[in-house]
């Protein structure tokens, strides 16, 4: 069976305040036109379809647009699970009538059995292709009724989970010689590329940091997935990569930018060609940009050389920047780039200034407008803590509380975003 796969659409994502709409609008149009020419059977999302609980209306019409838009074509069956960024209610709640049209949608497992994630997908005969275990993003409440035991209580209940999931699968596919797609919504552990050696929650060499566990959750080991799964389509890495070097467990990656520092990262879907008992054939396709962009970081000067050659080149789409620089003392960004030409279809749409430690003075009034606009979440957190305790912003103490309180700090912020 041939299908595509593909995940964190995260539609009604403004970043910063850019209109995304037709970005959305020309990446469905363009995914219809691939699985078209590719002749694909099904189309795999395996989460994170919107980027909030509660999308803006405009991107509830693109889903449900395209999705009837792909009824006269090759694709017989459709495939959606909740990531941790949707509503599973609101994914669940079309479920019935999207099912009369092959669209297979399974936001949340607290009520229903693990047998009803399951089902057959259809070739065009009506015959069975594959069958299908479509497991949404699962909280940590639901998982507990899959954990055997507390100790290593991550791999232990996805590994219950997933198992019951193929055995349902198995039992439905009855001895045919037909492949199992499986799916999931989760952070799993070894990837490659871009954040294979650093640990989740962790910054990266430029200071960006990577995405982060879902929930309380730690990564999940490949071995949760029985390896009788022809392939498992997972969703909430932007970025495509295997699990353990494994063929049959990936990431598609996101169709778009959400962060700069994913500006430089191709932006795939997979075509898999999937048999029974094979190793899946799997192509990236990569997904045209509308939108360009650009992280320019580094001292004033380095980053006013930088934006003086940038203004130089003819760019012919809209290209968005973001400036990270270097506070220095008697140094003003804003000075340093009042000479540059940024015009459109140029945009700074973010400044970010990079403190040096002694800068988190414990005195909020020496922090003016524009400076506050331009801390981290981090660095105004850091600097409540030096005004409540009044400490040395160099001492060990502070250091010291700092460490204890800033993850803890990290975890509601996260908790509250999504």
């Amino acid at each position: 069976m041939k299908f595509i796969h593909t995940a964190d659409w995260h539609l009604g994502n403004s970043m910063h305040n850019i209109d995304r709409t037709g970005e959305v609008r020309a990446f469905f149009k363009w995914l219809k036109e691939q699985i078209v020419e590719q002749k694909a059977e099904a189309l795999v999302v395996s989460g994170d379809i919107f980027d909030t609980i509660n999308p803006p209306v405009e991107a509830r019409h693109e889903y449900y647009r395209f999705l009837a838009s792909l009824l006269e074509s090759c694709c017989r069956n459709i495939v959606i699970i909740a990531g941790n960024h949707d509503s599973a209610p609101l994914i669940d709640a079309p479920k019935d009538l999207l099912e009369a049209l092959n669209i297979h949608v399974v936001g949340n497992i607290s009520n229903i059995q693990v047998e009803d994630c399951v089902f057959e997908l259809k070739d065009a005969a009506e015959n069975a292709a594959a069958v299908c275990a479509a497991i949404p993003f699962v909280r940590e409440a639901d998982l507990r009724r899959f954990a055997k035991d507390s100790e290593n209580f991550v791999d232990n209940s996805f590994g219950e989970l997933y198992r019951k999931a193929y055995e349902a699968a198995d039992s439905l596919r009855a001895g045919r010689n037909i492949p199992i797609i499986a799916t999931g919504h989760l952070y799993a552990a070894n990837l490659e590329g871009r954040l294979a050696e650093i640990p989740c929650g962790e910054k990266t060499d430029d200071g960006t940091k990577t995405i982060d566990l879902v929930g309380n959750l730690g990564a999940v080991n490949v071995s949760v997935f029985p390896k009788e799964f022809d392939y498992v389509a997972l969703g909430h890495i932007h970025y495509p990569t295997r699990v353990a070097k494994n063929d049959r467990v990936r990431y598609s990656g996101s169709p778009f930018i959400l962060g700069f520092d994913e500006a430089n990262i191709r932006r795939n879907v997979l075509i898999v060609d999937v048999q029974c008992g094979s190793a899946p054939l799997v192509t990236p396709l990569e997904v045209p940009q509308v939108f360009d962009f650009i992280r320019v970081e580094g001292t004033v000067e380095e980053i006013k050389t930088a934006m003086t050659s940038i203004c130089l080149r003819s760019f012919e789409r809209n290209t968005y920047i973001e400036i990270a620089y270097k506070s220095e003392a008697g140094k003003n960004i804003h000075d340093a780039l009042s000479e540059c030409c940024i015009n459109p279809p140029l945009y700074i749409v973010s400044w970010k200034a990079k403190f040096n430690e002694h800068r988190y003075d414990s005195k909020l009034e020496s922090f003016g407008v524009s400076d506050v606009t331009e801390l981290s979440e981090e660095d105004v957190f850091k600097t409540l803590i030096l005004n409540k305790t009044q400490l040395d912003p160099g001492s060990e103490e502070a250091k010291k509380l700092i460490d204890e309180y800033l993850p803890l700090f990290q975890e509601i912020a996260n908790g509250a975003e999504q």
